[in-house]
């Protein structure tokens, strides 16, 4: 037993060396990051004192320097992930990585700088790391410390599977190490949501509505634009101090034209347009979306429209999107794609006033205009002599950096496609029309990087919504109240009333509870339920 305790020793050592490794790692982040603060306490440096003690005691070399590098990896990510999120990853995220891969590299192109320290401080480690085993000759190696730690990561997942608990460890926890946090997040979507999700009982779901009936055949056209990561408060239209908008700014006082602020249905495209689209009000709105019986597209088909989708975005970007739209009910629908011919690669929002060409708009027409502009790395997504806002305005406001500079000029070319739009369809058509747009989320840039599919920052899902009306079309401000909201489902009804369809609104902007979905239309990855005080104040109620 002596000998025991003699070699064993030499495992500890270890273990503390490598503690204090990742634990300064963690640390030195903190310090470096000024959303964290310095946090160590003795219960978590005893808790990872015990993991690298158990690893350090593996009696295959291999075994510990291929754990040690997927912690090192995973480590890794959830620095870049606070670095441009402000938050640890959270448990559906692991999964989007890999399904989303493409939008996600597309994003981090342009905040490549974020990765340098986090990079900087991993290699530092594992460089540590595999000298540290190599030079310890004389660990105490235990055989069954492997089958251990696998019982311990496989825990977590199986406590939370047996016990159905959604919300624990749904949200990563600050005060956590990203250990930890990597290993609850993981124990979250293994135990939690791929089972519920491969057995399609999230728990939430929501009873299926009938198709609504039809109660008017109208002969009208109406176009939807469905904006990108557009924040509304950099909209000069909503009053922003540098005019983005000159051409909405100037519809303000148009009898035609009426603007409000409005309230996304999540923080995360896919799901928002699959909300949108489908009439959802609530998670989880996966068994009405299967049923299609408020699909909007199906409702204009049922009605005689023609049926246009067209999106400035990749097909790789609308690879899940289009499953939630159903694609059988749309009579055309090209993606940013057929042009540039590359999965992966949009070209500029003018494709969509460019296939505005092709509609006939003499018959009744259903159109969807979906953007790309104002998508991050926003200087890719408009044309050079777009850049109307230079560097030179960051000597003169200090609240602005390069990423604002470059996000005004995607809205400024914004507001220039959407002026296109408006004059194409006012020279191709007399017929009465309507023009809708709005965002399927916004970004929050304020801070040293720019965030999206976050429910923690509320200016991700505060958008923009306008109605225009030509050609005589019904002036529809009468539809409207004094509530300053409207969310994407009331919208939704209000599209599905143009369409001619029965609606339970007499005024659609009403005010009622507004819901908003995180990274998953099921509700799984957290959600929000928004209410309002007598003065019409948001109150955020998560998950339940």
């Amino acid at each position: 037993m002596s000998n025991f305790f003699k070699q064993f020793k030499y495992n500890i050592v270890l273990a503390l060396i490598i503690n204090l490794i990742f634990i300064s790692i963690e640390q030195f982040y903190r310090i470096f990051n000024d959303i964290l603060i310095f946090n160590l306490t003795f219960k978590s440096f005893f808790d990872q004192l015990i993991i690298h003690l158990i690893v350090v005691s593996i009696v295959s070399k291999r075994a510990i320097f291929i754990i040690y590098s997927i912690l090192i990896i995973f480590v890794w990510f959830q620095l870049v992930h606070f670095s441009f999120y402000g938050t640890w990853i959270f448990p559906l995220e692991f999964m989007l990585f890999f399904t989303e891969f493409n939008e996600v590299i597309g994003t981090f192109k342009s905040v490549l700088h974020i990765v340098i320290f986090p990079t900087i401080l991993v290699i530092f480690a594992i460089i540590s790391i595999f000298i540290l085993i190599s030079k310890f000759k004389n660990r105490k190696t235990i055989p069954y410390f492997l089958p251990l730690f696998i019982l311990m990561l496989i825990y977590t997942p199986i406590e939370l599977y047996i016990k159905n608990q959604p919300y624990r460890h749904s949200k990563p926890n600050f005060e956590h190490n990203p250990i930890k946090n990597t290993i609850f997040a993981l124990g979250n979507l293994t135990g939690i949501i791929l089972p519920k999700k491969l057995f399609a009982n999230s728990g939430l779901e929501q009873d299926i509505i009938k198709t609504p009936s039809i109660v008017e055949d109208k002969d009208i056209n109406i176009v939807v634009i469905m904006g990108e990561s557009l924040h509304k408060d950099f909209m000069s239209l909503y009053d922003y101090s540098y005019e983005t908008t000159p051409f909405l700014n100037n519809l303000r006082n148009d009898t035609n034209f009426y603007y409000q602020s409005a309230i996304s249905s999540s923080v995360f495209t896919m799901v928002s347009l699959g909300s949108f689209f489908n009439m959802l009000q609530k998670p989880d709105g996966t068994p009405q979306i299967l049923s299609r019986n408020t699909c909007l597209f199906k409702m204009a088909k049922e009605n005689n429209f023609k049926t246009y989708f067209y999106s400035t975005q990749s097909s790789s970007s609308l690879k899940g999107i289009k499953s939630y739209i159903c694609p059988s009910s749309i009579d055309f629908l090209e993606d940013g794609s057929s042009i540039t011919n590359d999965a992966n690669k949009n070209p500029y929002d003018s494709f969509l006033v460019d296939k505005l060409d092709q509609i006939d708009f003499s018959k009744k027409s259903f159109v969807i205009l979906h953007q790309r502009s104002s998508h991050s790395p926003f200087y890719e997504n408009y044309p050079k002599e777009f850049e109307y806002f230079s560097k030179d305005l960051l000597k003169n406001d200090i609240s602005l950096n390069q990423t604002s500079i470059d996000y005004m000029n995607a809205i400024r070319y914004t507001d220039f496609i959407i002026e296109s739009i408006i004059n194409k369809i006012k020279s191709k058509t007399s017929k009465p029309t309507y023009i809708i747009f709005t965002s399927d989320h916004a970004t929050n840039i304020e801070n040293k990087s720019f965030i999206h599919g976050n429910l923690n920052f509320k200016e991700i899902y505060q958008v923009p919504f306008f109605i225009y009306t030509l050609n005589n079309a019904k002036n529809l401000r009468n539809s409207f109240g004094d509530f300053p909201y409207i969310s994407h489902y009331q919208i939704s009804n209000l599209i599905s009333k143009l369409l001619g369809y029965e609606t339970k609104y007499s005024t659609f902007n009403k005010k009622e509870d507004f819901w908003v979905l995180g990274n998953d239309i099921s509700g799984l990855a957290g959600y929000l339920k928004i209410i309002f005080d007598e003065k019409n104040n948001q109150i955020r109620v998560e998950n339940k």
